[in-house]
């Protein structure tokens, strides 16, 4: 049976929220009269966050010959729109690397899941030479927090839901409203608007599973569906419906993406598994 709208918001509720350092830097990246200044002082108020950052910022994924030993130093090298990326991995990073049994996702699966997801959604953007780099990042990153509110329903259904998806033509994301009455894209939308991020955040986590529903950030939703497609072809843990993600031929098409293109991505994005301290 379906589980009800206001059982599903009372879940996304009682998760934690965002730091608050974090959402204040995702409004700051996105206003242009932001200084270095005061970017650095709302992320030096949280000890953890600032952290994250730098610790992100000197992972090989930035591939900077020399540490990046201060925020200054890093918002100046790396720019607004990658610290805010960086901020947000950081602030989500624990919920992600928790297991989700309900998915069949094993310790930090989600996370690598996610953290892939976000990169190969860069790389899609600077392929296709698309304005929306640093923000295709945040929301690839995001993409799958639907699945922290619903992990505890699938849980009582994902053996049926596999053996259904075996049986049928359905996708998971279908059987998953179909069972449960919203998939975990939808949900995910909800916690975004929760956590105060901005419209195109929340479109492209809504609708990363059928993007052209997205009312005005199609091309996003779009990359973010092509990326989550990536990452699962190449086996990063995002759940037991990672099996079952198909890529959308006319998404592909929107973009004129053919299969050498896609040969191409996944082994450029699959570069980044070689090294494990990324997704530290």
């Amino acid at each position: 049976m379906p589980v009800k709208l206001e059982h599903i918001l009372n879940r996304v509720n009682a998760l934690p929220p965002l730091p608050t350092a974090a959402v204040q830097v995702v409004t700051l990246t996105k206003n242009p009269s932001t200084t270095v200044k005061e970017l650095e002082a709302v992320i030096g108020q949280d000890p953890a966050l600032a952290a994250g950052i730098l610790k992100q910022a000197n992972s090989a994924y930035y591939g900077y010959a020399r540490r990046i030993s201060s925020l200054q130093e890093a918002i100046v090298m790396l720019g607004f729109q990658t610290v805010q990326g960086l901020a947000m991995a950081s602030a989500v990073a624990p919920m992600l690397k928790t297991g989700l049994i309900g998915y069949e996702i094993e310790q930090e699966g989600l996370w690598k899941h996610s953290m892939l997801t976000a990169m190969a959604a860069k790389r899609l953007c600077q392929y296709l030479k698309l304005p929306f780099t640093e923000v295709a990042f945040t929301t690839g990153l995001l993409h799958d927090i639907g699945k922290l509110v619903i992990s505890i329903y699938i849980q009582e259904v994902s053996a049926v839901l596999v053996r259904k998806v075996q049986e049928s033509a359905l996708s998971y994301v279908e059987l998953e409203e179909k069972v449960i009455g919203y998939d975990h894209a939808t949900v995910g939308g909800y916690l975004a608007i929760n956590w105060n991020l901005p419209d195109d955040l929340v479109e492209g986590i809504s609708y990363h599973h059928s993007p052209l529903k997205a009312q005005n950030h199609i091309d996003l939703a779009s990359i973010i569906h092509i990326a989550n497609g990536l990452a699962s072809l190449l086996g990063t843990g995002g759940g037991v419906d990672s099996f079952f993600n198909p890529l959308q031929q006319e998404i592909l098409d929107r973009f004129n993406l053919k299969e050498k293109d896609l040969e191409r991505l996944i082994a450029e994005v699959g570069e980044y598994l070689v090294d494990p301290s990324i997704f530290g």
